[in-house]
């Protein structure tokens, strides 16, 4: 990791509430985010790391977001003790919107009911305004009101963003520079990255029968298979993803592939917007949700 003196010049003291890290995608923004929360673990009682990113997050398999309050390794998925995770149904922003608002809203939210005093939110790399980059992120700052927005460009890409909230006193802006080590990598390097972590999330999976007749299944069960599904607790948080292996319609039973060791605590299940070959574990979308 390269720390650059704007980096270190941050003072960790003054870091209250939740701190948005922006930037497009390849600007080492997640890379900063850590080095941040890193920081603030040594100067803060209760810190969370919350791993926005549904496509090439570290904090879990992809088509989701965590929140955490552990250490933080540097491999991807270094899932090291998972506080709370949403299920966004698919490894893009674009088209799920409203899961990766409502999921952070929600995680951010149950670790400060918690006690946690300070949130490193590192968000999504879609700043695209033609994509609505802009709107996706200014809806993060509406809802959840941070504190600190840290703003890493290399050439204006983010001035969409920032222009209005320059001019603004909701949040405080600090720009800071891209490092020299960041690299972009292509949408392939990208797909193969993802199927990597679901190879290893489902490393040590089993086919389990699962009945969905006394279950909730959001949205409904319009099972197929390989689609990828979370298995949620009572409050909507994800226990464990799954591979839709059969359906039986009569008996309302699915065989999934998870590496779930009880069902015990299921309460619903969420359909994704994703199938996954079982075999080489790379993605593709079915459908997006409005």
């Amino acid at each position: 990791m390269d720390i650059l003196p704007e980096w270190e010049s941050i003072d960790p003291t003054r870091l209250r509430g939740t701190l948005l890290v922006v930037g497009a995608s390849g600007v080492g923004k997640s890379t900063f985010a850590r080095y941040l929360y890193g920081r603030l673990q040594k100067s803060a009682d209760r810190v969370a790391y919350l791993d926005g990113d549904p496509g090439q997050g570290r904090l879990g398999p992809p088509a989701t977001m965590t929140i955490t309050s552990e250490r933080i390794g540097e491999e991807p998925f270094q899932d090291q003790g998972a506080v709370w995770r949403t299920f966004v149904g698919s490894s893009s922003p674009a088209g799920h919107m409203l899961p990766v608002v409502v999921g952070s809203a929600r995680l951010v939210r149950a670790a400060q009911e918690a006690g946690i005093e300070v949130v490193v939110y590192d968000t999504t790399g879609l700043i695209d305004p033609n994509r609505g980059g802009t709107y996706l992120k200014l809806a993060k700052i509406n809802l959840l009101r941070p504190s600190i927005l840290f703003a890493i460009q290399r050439d204006g890409e983010l001035d969409p963003l920032l222009s209005p909230l320059l001019g603004s006193r909701r949040l405080e802006v600090v720009k800071m520079p891209v490092s020299p080590s960041a690299k972009n990598r292509d949408l392939p390097s990208r797909r193969a990255s993802r199927a990597e972590q679901f190879a290893q999330y489902f490393a040590d999976a089993e086919a389990k029968i699962l009945s969905w007749a006394d279950m909730a299944v959001f949205p409904s069960p319009e099972f197929r298979l390989n689609l990828l599904v979370a298995m949620e607790d009572s409050d909507g948080y994800v226990l464990g993803l799954g591979i839709v292996q059969q359906i039986t319609e009569t008996s309302r039973e699915v065989t999934l592939l998870t590496p779930l060791s009880s069902l015990e605590k299921i309460d619903s299940i969420q359909l994704g917007d994703v199938v996954l070959d079982p075999r080489t574990f790379f993605d593709q979308p079915v459908r997006a949700r409005g």
